[in-house]
Protein backbone atom coordinates (compact mmCIF):
# COMPACT_ATOMS: atom_id res chain seq x y z
CA UNK A 1 0.00 0.00 0.00
CA UNK A 2 1.28 3.56 -0.24
CA UNK A 3 1.60 6.04 2.53
CA UNK A 4 -1.00 8.00 3.89
CA UNK A 5 -1.83 11.37 3.56
CA UNK A 6 -0.72 12.75 7.28
CA UNK A 7 -3.51 14.90 8.94
CA UNK A 8 -2.22 18.12 10.57
CA UNK A 9 -5.42 18.16 12.65
CA UNK A 10 -4.36 18.63 16.19
CA UNK A 11 -6.58 15.90 18.59
CA UNK A 12 -7.74 16.93 21.51
CA UNK A 13 -8.92 13.88 24.38
CA UNK A 14 -11.28 14.17 27.52
CA UNK A 15 -9.19 15.10 30.22
CA UNK A 16 -9.33 18.36 31.17
CA UNK A 17 -6.62 21.48 32.54
CA UNK A 18 -4.24 22.83 30.15
CA UNK A 19 -0.40 22.92 30.89
CA UNK A 20 1.02 25.21 28.09
CA UNK A 21 0.84 28.78 27.96
CA UNK A 22 0.65 31.24 24.67
CA UNK A 23 4.41 31.11 24.28
CA UNK A 24 4.46 27.44 23.69
CA UNK A 25 0.91 27.05 22.11
CA UNK A 26 1.78 30.01 19.62
CA UNK A 27 4.99 28.34 18.63
CA UNK A 28 3.17 24.78 18.09
CA UNK A 29 -0.16 26.06 16.71
CA UNK A 30 0.67 28.09 13.17
CA UNK A 31 -0.96 26.26 10.79
CA UNK A 32 -3.73 25.27 12.97
CA UNK A 33 -5.01 29.02 13.70
CA UNK A 34 -5.31 28.93 9.69
CA UNK A 35 -7.65 26.38 9.73
CA UNK A 36 -9.26 28.15 12.94
CA UNK A 37 -9.62 30.86 10.83
CA UNK A 38 -11.39 29.57 7.36
CA UNK A 39 -13.78 27.03 9.94
CA UNK A 40 -14.66 30.35 12.01
CA UNK A 41 -15.72 32.35 8.53
CA UNK A 42 -18.03 29.17 7.74
CA UNK A 43 -19.88 29.09 11.47
CA UNK A 44 -19.39 33.53 10.75
CA UNK A 45 -22.31 32.77 7.53
CA UNK A 46 -24.07 29.92 8.96
CA UNK A 47 -25.25 31.69 12.05
CA UNK A 48 -25.64 35.01 10.39
CA UNK A 49 -28.41 32.96 7.67
CA UNK A 50 -30.18 31.33 10.93
CA UNK A 51 -30.71 34.95 12.13
CA UNK A 52 -31.84 36.09 9.26
CA UNK A 53 -33.95 33.21 9.46
CA UNK A 54 -35.46 34.21 12.98
CA UNK A 55 -36.12 37.51 12.07
CA UNK A 56 -38.56 36.81 8.60
CA UNK A 57 -41.59 37.91 8.36
CA UNK A 58 -42.64 34.84 6.33
CA UNK A 59 -45.23 33.06 7.83
CA UNK A 60 -43.77 29.75 7.34
CA UNK A 61 -40.70 30.59 9.80
CA UNK A 62 -43.51 32.78 12.44
CA UNK A 63 -44.38 28.73 13.47
CA UNK A 64 -43.15 28.14 16.80
CA UNK A 65 -41.46 25.16 16.00
CA UNK A 66 -39.60 26.64 13.35
CA UNK A 67 -38.37 29.59 15.35
CA UNK A 68 -37.59 27.25 18.02
CA UNK A 69 -35.74 25.17 15.95
CA UNK A 70 -33.50 27.66 14.37
CA UNK A 71 -32.54 29.50 17.96
CA UNK A 72 -31.28 25.98 18.76
CA UNK A 73 -29.27 25.57 15.81
CA UNK A 74 -28.21 29.42 15.98
CA UNK A 75 -27.13 28.60 19.76
CA UNK A 76 -25.53 25.30 18.66
CA UNK A 77 -23.79 27.50 15.70
CA UNK A 78 -22.46 30.34 18.27
CA UNK A 79 -21.41 27.22 21.09
CA UNK A 80 -19.21 25.68 18.48
CA UNK A 81 -17.37 28.88 17.42
CA UNK A 82 -16.70 29.96 20.85
CA UNK A 83 -15.46 25.91 21.44
CA UNK A 84 -12.94 26.67 18.11
CA UNK A 85 -11.52 30.10 19.77
CA UNK A 86 -11.46 28.47 22.85
CA UNK A 87 -9.13 25.86 21.44
CA UNK A 88 -7.01 28.26 20.43
CA UNK A 89 -6.46 29.41 23.95
CA UNK A 90 -5.50 25.85 25.15
CA UNK A 91 -3.37 22.89 24.83
CA UNK A 92 -4.10 19.63 22.87
CA UNK A 93 -4.89 17.67 25.39
CA UNK A 94 -6.05 18.45 29.18
CA UNK A 95 -5.20 16.22 32.52
CA UNK A 96 -7.80 15.06 34.90
CA UNK A 97 -7.93 16.84 38.57
CA UNK A 98 -8.56 14.88 41.10
CA UNK A 99 -7.80 16.01 44.55
CA UNK A 100 -4.72 13.55 45.60
CA UNK A 101 -3.20 14.62 42.62
CA UNK A 102 -0.41 17.03 43.43
CA UNK A 103 -0.07 19.13 39.97
CA UNK A 104 1.25 21.85 42.19
CA UNK A 105 4.60 19.54 41.81
CA UNK A 106 4.31 18.39 38.82
CA UNK A 107 7.30 20.23 37.09
CA UNK A 108 11.04 18.99 35.83
CA UNK A 109 13.57 19.39 38.25
CA UNK A 110 17.60 19.70 37.80
CA UNK A 111 19.67 20.05 40.64
CA UNK A 112 23.22 19.78 38.27
CA UNK A 113 23.52 21.35 35.40
CA UNK A 114 20.82 22.02 32.71
CA UNK A 115 23.92 21.81 30.00
CA UNK A 116 21.86 19.27 28.05
CA UNK A 117 18.80 20.32 29.26
CA UNK A 118 19.09 23.26 26.69
CA UNK A 119 20.52 20.96 24.53
CA UNK A 120 17.86 18.86 23.90
CA UNK A 121 15.02 22.01 24.00
CA UNK A 122 17.20 23.85 21.24
CA UNK A 123 16.85 21.16 19.35
CA UNK A 124 13.17 20.15 19.96
CA UNK A 125 12.63 23.87 19.39
CA UNK A 126 14.39 23.78 15.93
CA UNK A 127 12.11 20.74 14.77
CA UNK A 128 9.00 22.46 16.13
CA UNK A 129 9.43 25.62 14.23
CA UNK A 130 11.19 24.43 10.86
CA UNK A 131 10.36 21.01 10.47
CA UNK A 132 13.34 19.90 9.84
CA UNK A 133 15.62 17.61 11.55
CA UNK A 134 15.52 14.55 14.21
CA UNK A 135 14.76 14.39 17.59
CA UNK A 136 15.65 10.64 19.35
CA UNK A 137 13.99 9.43 22.28
CA UNK A 138 14.49 6.01 24.19
CA UNK A 139 12.54 5.27 27.00
CA UNK A 140 14.03 2.38 29.06
CA UNK A 141 12.13 0.36 32.04
CA UNK A 142 10.00 -2.35 32.98
CA UNK A 143 6.54 -3.56 32.74
CA UNK A 144 5.66 0.11 33.24
CA UNK A 145 7.35 0.28 29.43
CA UNK A 146 7.07 -2.95 28.23
CA UNK A 147 2.69 -2.92 28.76
CA UNK A 148 3.41 0.27 25.72
CA UNK A 149 0.36 2.84 27.20
CA UNK A 150 2.80 5.09 29.33
CA UNK A 151 5.50 5.14 26.53
CA UNK A 152 2.68 5.08 24.30
CA UNK A 153 1.05 7.95 25.18
CA UNK A 154 3.75 10.10 25.77
CA UNK A 155 4.88 8.94 21.51
CA UNK A 156 1.47 10.28 20.72
CA UNK A 157 1.92 13.08 22.78
CA UNK A 158 5.42 14.38 21.31
CA UNK A 159 4.98 13.38 17.77
CA UNK A 160 1.60 15.04 17.80
CA UNK A 161 2.99 18.37 18.94
CA UNK A 162 2.86 20.75 15.55
CA UNK A 163 0.08 18.69 13.85
CA UNK A 164 2.19 15.60 13.25
CA UNK A 165 5.84 15.22 13.44
CA UNK A 166 5.86 11.29 13.07
CA UNK A 167 9.41 9.77 12.25
CA UNK A 168 7.93 6.35 12.98
CA UNK A 169 7.24 3.65 15.98
CA UNK A 170 10.92 3.07 16.69
CA UNK A 171 11.79 -0.35 18.27
CA UNK A 172 10.22 -3.26 17.96
CA UNK A 173 10.28 -7.08 19.38
CA UNK A 174 8.11 -10.15 18.21
CA UNK A 175 7.44 -10.12 22.74
CA UNK A 176 4.89 -13.08 22.00
CA UNK A 177 7.65 -15.57 20.72
CA UNK A 178 8.78 -15.17 24.83
CA UNK A 179 5.42 -16.47 25.69
CA UNK A 180 5.06 -12.67 27.60
CA UNK A 181 2.75 -9.51 26.32
CA UNK A 182 3.02 -7.27 23.18
CA UNK A 183 2.80 -3.28 23.53
CA UNK A 184 0.09 -1.82 22.53
CA UNK A 185 0.28 -0.47 19.04
CA UNK A 186 1.50 -3.53 16.74
CA UNK A 187 1.84 -7.17 16.96
CA UNK A 188 4.67 -9.83 15.43
CA UNK A 189 3.39 -13.20 14.42
CA UNK A 190 6.40 -15.86 13.63
CA UNK A 191 7.03 -19.35 12.86
CA UNK A 192 9.60 -21.42 13.16
CA UNK A 193 11.01 -22.82 16.44
CA UNK A 194 12.94 -19.96 18.80
CA UNK A 195 14.41 -20.06 22.47
CA UNK A 196 13.72 -16.94 23.91
CA UNK A 197 16.42 -14.99 26.80
CA UNK A 198 15.53 -12.10 28.65
CA UNK A 199 17.82 -10.32 30.59
CA UNK A 200 15.77 -10.68 34.14
CA UNK A 201 16.26 -14.65 33.40
CA UNK A 202 19.44 -15.49 36.03
CA UNK A 203 19.46 -18.96 34.85
CA UNK A 204 19.97 -18.49 31.38
CA UNK A 205 22.52 -17.07 29.40
CA UNK A 206 23.27 -15.54 25.63
CA UNK A 207 23.77 -12.03 23.51
CA UNK A 208 21.49 -9.44 24.60
CA UNK A 209 21.16 -5.84 22.73
CA UNK A 210 19.36 -2.61 24.42
CA UNK A 211 16.42 -4.12 24.14
CA UNK A 212 17.12 -6.68 27.15
CA UNK A 213 15.27 -9.54 25.00
CA UNK A 214 16.22 -12.10 22.20
CA UNK A 215 14.88 -14.80 20.71
CA UNK A 216 17.16 -17.22 19.04
CA UNK A 217 16.12 -20.00 15.65
CA UNK A 218 18.23 -22.42 14.67
CA UNK A 219 15.26 -23.62 11.86
CA UNK A 220 15.75 -24.30 8.10
CA UNK A 221 13.12 -21.25 7.96
CA UNK A 222 11.62 -18.80 9.52
CA UNK A 223 9.21 -16.31 9.45
CA UNK A 224 8.42 -12.74 11.11
CA UNK A 225 5.29 -11.01 10.37
CA UNK A 226 5.27 -7.14 11.73
CA UNK A 227 1.53 -5.77 11.63
CA UNK A 228 0.79 -2.23 12.51
CA UNK A 229 -3.19 -2.24 14.94
CA UNK A 230 -5.39 -0.06 13.13
CA UNK A 231 -6.35 1.61 16.07
CA UNK A 232 -3.06 3.61 16.54
CA UNK A 233 -3.82 7.41 16.66
CA UNK A 234 -0.87 8.20 13.81
CA UNK A 235 0.12 6.40 10.81
CA UNK A 236 3.23 4.47 11.39
CA UNK A 237 3.59 3.14 7.54
CA UNK A 238 6.80 2.75 7.59
CA UNK A 239 9.37 2.39 4.10
CA UNK A 240 12.51 2.01 6.41
CA UNK A 241 13.15 -1.06 8.67
CA UNK A 242 16.42 -2.03 10.90
CA UNK A 243 16.98 -5.64 11.84
CA UNK A 244 19.44 -6.19 14.90
CA UNK A 245 20.67 -9.90 15.14
CA UNK A 246 23.72 -11.66 15.70
CA UNK A 247 24.60 -14.45 13.08
CA UNK A 248 28.14 -15.29 13.75
CA UNK A 249 28.48 -18.46 11.54
CA UNK A 250 26.76 -16.02 9.01
CA UNK A 251 24.67 -18.48 7.57
CA UNK A 252 21.65 -17.22 7.65
CA UNK A 253 20.25 -14.44 4.70
CA UNK A 254 17.23 -11.70 5.42
CA UNK A 255 14.72 -11.67 2.79
CA UNK A 256 11.50 -9.51 2.43
CA UNK A 257 9.32 -9.19 -0.88
CA UNK A 258 12.03 -8.67 -3.58
CA UNK A 259 9.07 -6.04 -5.58
CA UNK A 260 9.10 -3.98 -2.31
CA UNK A 261 13.32 -3.77 -1.71
CA UNK A 262 14.63 -0.64 -3.19
CA UNK A 263 17.58 -0.71 -1.16
CA UNK A 264 19.62 -3.20 1.15
CA UNK A 265 22.60 -3.03 3.56
CA UNK A 266 24.08 -5.38 5.24
CA UNK A 267 26.24 -3.94 8.16
CA UNK A 268 27.75 -5.34 11.81
CA UNK A 269 25.27 -6.76 13.78
CA UNK A 270 22.09 -4.85 11.30
CA UNK A 271 20.57 -4.90 8.13
CA UNK A 272 18.45 -1.95 6.96
CA UNK A 273 15.93 -2.56 4.07
CA UNK A 274 14.49 1.18 2.12
CA UNK A 275 11.44 0.17 0.34
CA UNK A 276 9.90 1.82 -2.47
CA UNK A 277 6.61 2.37 -0.18
CA UNK A 278 5.20 3.05 2.74
CA UNK A 279 3.23 -0.63 4.46
CA UNK A 280 2.03 -1.34 7.34
CA UNK A 281 2.45 -5.10 7.04
CA UNK A 282 5.62 -6.84 6.37
CA UNK A 283 6.72 -10.25 6.00
CA UNK A 284 10.75 -11.23 6.98
CA UNK A 285 11.83 -14.45 6.26
CA UNK A 286 14.98 -15.82 7.68
CA UNK A 287 16.65 -18.66 4.87
CA UNK A 288 19.58 -21.03 6.70
CA UNK A 289 22.14 -21.80 4.50
CA UNK A 290 21.76 -25.67 3.74
CA UNK A 291 23.45 -28.23 6.04
CA UNK A 292 25.37 -25.39 7.74
CA UNK A 293 26.07 -25.10 11.37
CA UNK A 294 25.05 -22.32 13.70
CA UNK A 295 22.17 -20.15 14.49
CA UNK A 296 20.28 -16.90 14.25
CA UNK A 297 19.58 -14.35 17.59
CA UNK A 298 16.79 -11.58 16.69
CA UNK A 299 18.04 -8.75 19.15
CA UNK A 300 15.26 -6.50 17.79
CA UNK A 301 13.93 -4.23 15.16
CA UNK A 302 13.25 -0.48 14.29
CA UNK A 303 10.82 0.23 11.74
CA UNK A 304 11.07 4.73 10.38
CA UNK A 305 8.09 6.71 8.63
CA UNK A 306 9.94 9.68 7.44
CA UNK A 307 13.47 11.21 8.07
CA UNK A 308 12.51 14.66 10.05
CA UNK A 309 10.39 14.53 13.22
CA UNK A 310 10.06 12.89 16.50
CA UNK A 311 11.11 9.00 16.76
CA UNK A 312 10.16 7.47 20.31
CA UNK A 313 12.12 4.25 21.46
CA UNK A 314 10.16 2.00 23.93
CA UNK A 315 12.16 0.10 25.60
CA UNK A 316 10.55 -2.35 28.58
CA UNK A 317 11.15 -5.93 29.77
CA UNK A 318 8.11 -7.45 32.66
CA UNK A 319 10.15 -7.18 35.87
CA UNK A 320 13.42 -5.63 35.01
CA UNK A 321 15.95 -3.80 37.59
CA UNK A 322 19.22 -1.93 36.61
CA UNK A 323 21.41 -4.81 36.79
CA UNK A 324 19.09 -6.47 34.55
CA UNK A 325 20.36 -4.00 31.56
CA UNK A 326 24.02 -4.30 32.55
CA UNK A 327 23.72 -7.42 31.20
CA UNK A 328 23.38 -6.87 28.37
CA UNK A 329 26.50 -6.97 26.10
CA UNK A 330 25.90 -4.65 23.03
CA UNK A 331 23.74 -1.88 24.78
CA UNK A 332 26.29 0.66 24.58
CA UNK A 333 26.59 -0.11 20.60
CA UNK A 334 23.24 -0.13 19.98
CA UNK A 335 22.02 2.64 22.15
CA UNK A 336 24.86 4.86 20.21
CA UNK A 337 23.02 3.40 17.17
CA UNK A 338 19.65 4.92 18.47
CA UNK A 339 21.24 7.90 18.74
CA UNK A 340 18.91 9.73 21.55
CA UNK A 341 18.70 13.24 22.65
CA UNK A 342 16.89 12.22 25.38
CA UNK A 343 16.86 9.20 27.82
CA UNK A 344 14.38 8.25 30.24
CA UNK A 345 14.83 6.33 33.03
CA UNK A 346 12.21 4.13 34.61
CA UNK A 347 13.92 1.55 36.08
CA UNK A 348 13.48 1.24 40.23
CA UNK A 349 10.19 -0.11 41.04
CA UNK A 350 11.73 -3.81 40.70
CA UNK A 351 15.30 -2.65 42.70
CA UNK A 352 13.07 -1.65 45.39
CA UNK A 353 10.56 -4.71 45.86
CA UNK A 354 11.75 -5.99 49.00
CA UNK A 355 12.82 -5.20 52.66
CA UNK A 356 16.36 -5.52 51.88
CA UNK A 357 16.67 -2.50 49.30
CA UNK A 358 20.56 -0.47 49.31
CA UNK A 359 20.44 3.00 48.07
CA UNK A 360 23.86 2.47 48.06
CA UNK A 361 23.92 -0.79 45.73
CA UNK A 362 21.27 1.25 43.80
CA UNK A 363 22.62 4.21 43.20
CA UNK A 364 26.11 2.49 42.29
CA UNK A 365 24.26 -0.37 39.65
CA UNK A 366 22.76 2.71 38.52
CA UNK A 367 26.05 4.55 38.17
CA UNK A 368 27.07 1.51 35.77
CA UNK A 369 24.29 2.26 33.36
CA UNK A 370 24.77 5.48 33.37
CA UNK A 371 28.32 5.54 32.17
CA UNK A 372 27.14 3.03 29.48
CA UNK A 373 24.52 5.69 28.21
CA UNK A 374 27.27 8.60 28.10
CA UNK A 375 29.52 6.16 26.58
CA UNK A 376 26.96 5.76 23.55
CA UNK A 377 25.14 9.49 23.93
CA UNK A 378 27.78 12.12 25.75
CA UNK A 379 25.33 14.95 25.46
CA UNK A 380 22.27 13.56 25.30
CA UNK A 381 19.64 14.70 28.36
CA UNK A 382 18.91 11.66 31.11
CA UNK A 383 15.55 11.91 32.63
CA UNK A 384 14.62 9.78 36.11
CA UNK A 385 11.05 8.88 36.69
CA UNK A 386 11.00 8.27 40.27
CA UNK A 387 9.03 5.35 41.65
CA UNK A 388 5.15 5.50 41.81
CA UNK A 389 4.32 4.77 45.34
CA UNK A 390 3.40 0.76 45.67
CA UNK A 391 2.99 -1.91 48.21
CA UNK A 392 4.84 -4.46 49.17
CA UNK A 393 2.99 -8.24 48.55
CA UNK A 394 -0.23 -6.39 48.77
CA UNK A 395 -0.15 -5.89 52.17
CA UNK A 396 2.12 -3.21 53.14
CA UNK A 397 3.43 0.55 51.87
CA UNK A 398 6.29 0.14 50.55
CA UNK A 399 8.67 2.94 51.99
CA UNK A 400 11.42 2.33 49.56
CA UNK A 401 9.80 4.75 47.49
CA UNK A 402 10.83 7.49 49.62
CA UNK A 403 14.35 6.44 49.38
CA UNK A 404 14.47 5.80 45.79
CA UNK A 405 13.37 9.40 45.57
CA UNK A 406 16.10 10.83 47.31
CA UNK A 407 19.03 8.42 45.39
CA UNK A 408 17.55 9.97 42.08
CA UNK A 409 17.59 13.28 43.18
CA UNK A 410 21.57 12.26 44.31
CA UNK A 411 22.24 10.99 40.84
CA UNK A 412 20.72 13.55 39.21
CA UNK A 413 22.83 16.39 40.58
CA UNK A 414 25.60 13.93 40.04
CA UNK A 415 25.59 13.43 36.72
CA UNK A 416 23.33 16.75 35.37
CA UNK A 417 20.63 15.13 34.57
CA UNK A 418 16.65 15.90 35.09
CA UNK A 419 14.03 14.03 37.63
CA UNK A 420 10.74 13.85 37.10
CA UNK A 421 9.12 13.17 40.77
CA UNK A 422 6.63 10.56 39.84
CA UNK A 423 6.08 9.80 43.52
CA UNK A 424 5.59 13.24 44.51
CA UNK A 425 2.88 14.16 42.02
CA UNK A 426 1.20 11.14 42.29
CA UNK A 427 0.47 12.21 45.94
CA UNK A 428 3.22 10.69 47.81
CA UNK A 429 3.46 7.45 50.53
CA UNK A 430 0.33 5.46 50.18
CA UNK A 431 -1.40 7.31 47.69
CA UNK A 432 -1.84 4.39 45.63
CA UNK A 433 -4.84 3.25 47.57
CA UNK A 434 -6.63 6.54 45.96
CA UNK A 435 -5.57 5.64 42.80
CA UNK A 436 -7.02 2.33 43.07
CA UNK A 437 -10.16 3.31 44.20
CA UNK A 438 -10.38 5.66 41.43
CA UNK A 439 -9.60 3.05 38.88
CA UNK A 440 -6.26 4.16 37.50
CA UNK A 441 -4.31 1.36 39.85
CA UNK A 442 -4.74 -2.28 39.72
CA UNK A 443 -5.09 -4.38 42.79
CA UNK A 444 -1.53 -5.56 42.82
CA UNK A 445 -1.00 -1.82 44.32
CA UNK A 446 1.99 -1.83 41.56
CA UNK A 447 0.90 -1.22 37.73
CA UNK A 448 -1.43 1.10 37.33
CA UNK A 449 -4.79 0.49 34.86
CA UNK A 450 -4.63 1.48 31.13
CA UNK A 451 -6.54 4.57 32.24
CA UNK A 452 -4.02 5.32 34.98
CA UNK A 453 -0.89 5.03 32.58
CA UNK A 454 -2.07 7.40 30.03
CA UNK A 455 -2.82 10.13 32.84
CA UNK A 456 0.79 9.64 34.22
CA UNK A 457 2.21 10.26 30.50
CA UNK A 458 0.21 13.46 30.54
CA UNK A 459 1.26 14.51 33.83
CA UNK A 460 4.95 14.06 32.48
CA UNK A 461 4.52 15.25 29.42
CA UNK A 462 2.76 18.42 31.05
CA UNK A 463 6.04 18.49 32.99
CA UNK A 464 8.48 18.46 29.80
CA UNK A 465 6.01 21.11 27.81
CA UNK A 466 5.66 23.45 30.89
CA UNK A 467 10.13 23.01 31.65
CA UNK A 468 10.46 23.73 27.36
CA UNK A 469 8.09 26.90 27.96
CA UNK A 470 10.53 28.01 30.61
CA UNK A 471 13.36 27.61 28.39
CA UNK A 472 11.80 29.66 25.16
CA UNK A 473 10.73 32.26 27.68
CA UNK A 474 14.57 32.54 28.86
CA UNK A 475 15.82 32.66 25.81
CA UNK A 476 13.07 35.44 24.53
CA UNK A 477 13.97 37.28 27.59
CA UNK A 478 17.85 37.05 27.37
CA UNK A 479 17.43 37.99 23.36
CA UNK A 480 15.45 41.12 24.44
CA UNK A 481 17.96 42.43 26.66
CA UNK A 482 20.80 41.95 24.50
CA UNK A 483 19.20 44.11 21.66
CA UNK A 484 18.51 46.89 24.32
CA UNK A 485 22.05 46.66 25.31
CA UNK A 486 24.94 48.34 23.42
CA UNK A 487 27.18 45.94 21.67
CA UNK A 488 30.66 45.84 23.70
CA UNK A 489 32.89 47.90 21.25
CA UNK A 490 30.34 50.43 20.90
CA UNK A 491 30.41 51.03 24.63
CA UNK A 492 34.38 50.76 25.02
CA UNK A 493 34.74 53.09 22.36
CA UNK A 494 31.75 55.68 24.23
CA UNK A 495 34.69 54.76 27.44
CA UNK A 496 37.49 55.95 25.89
CA UNK A 497 35.61 59.19 24.26
CA UNK A 498 34.54 60.05 27.90
CA UNK A 499 37.97 59.74 29.44
CA UNK A 500 39.61 61.74 26.81
CA UNK A 501 37.44 65.24 28.26
CA UNK A 502 36.94 64.34 31.52
CA UNK A 503 39.06 67.02 33.67
CA UNK A 504 42.10 65.79 35.56
CA UNK A 505 43.10 67.46 38.89
CA UNK A 506 46.61 68.80 38.85
CA UNK A 507 48.53 70.66 41.80
CA UNK A 508 44.98 71.31 43.02
CA UNK A 509 43.69 72.54 39.83
CA UNK A 510 41.33 70.74 36.85
CA UNK A 511 42.96 70.17 33.81
CA UNK A 512 40.83 69.13 30.72
CA UNK A 513 42.43 66.24 28.80
CA UNK A 514 42.87 67.00 25.12
CA UNK A 515 43.36 63.39 23.15
CA UNK A 516 45.80 62.99 20.23
CA UNK A 517 42.46 62.50 18.45
CA UNK A 518 41.16 65.68 18.93
CA UNK A 519 44.27 67.25 18.88
CA UNK A 520 44.80 66.10 14.91
CA UNK A 521 41.26 67.28 14.45
CA UNK A 522 42.10 70.82 15.70
CA UNK A 523 45.75 71.15 13.94
CA UNK A 524 47.12 71.61 17.04
CA UNK A 525 49.83 70.09 18.48
CA UNK A 526 51.90 69.76 21.84
CA UNK A 527 55.05 71.35 21.13
CA UNK A 528 53.98 74.84 21.71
Amino acid sequence: MGKKVKSTELRATSFEISVISNVVRDLFQLSFKLQVASFKSVLSFVAQSLFNLIQSSSIFVQSAKVRGLSLLLLSFVMLLGASVSAQQNSYFYHVNQYNFVRSDRNEMHYPGSRTNAERFYSKLEQLVTTGEGRVNIVQIGGSHIQAGSFSGQMRNRFQQLNGEMNAGWGFMFPYRIARTNSPFGYYIRYNGYWKTFRNVEGRKSGTLGVGGISATTSSPKAELTILLEEENELDYSFNKLRIYYENTAKNYTINIDPDLVKNKVEADGYTDFELNEWVDSLQITLEKDYNSQGNFTLLGMSTETDPNGIMYHSIGVNGAHVPAFLRCQLFTEQLADLSPDLVILGLGINDAYGRKFSQARFEDHYGQLIDKIKAAAPNALIVFTTNNDSYLYRRYVNKNGEKVQDSMFKMAKKYNAGVWDMFSVMGGLNSIVLWQNNGLAQSDKIHFTREGYLMIADLFFGALMKDFENFILDKKELTNKEETVPPVSATLRTTESLASTVPLQVGGRLEPVVSEKHLRMSGGNNNE
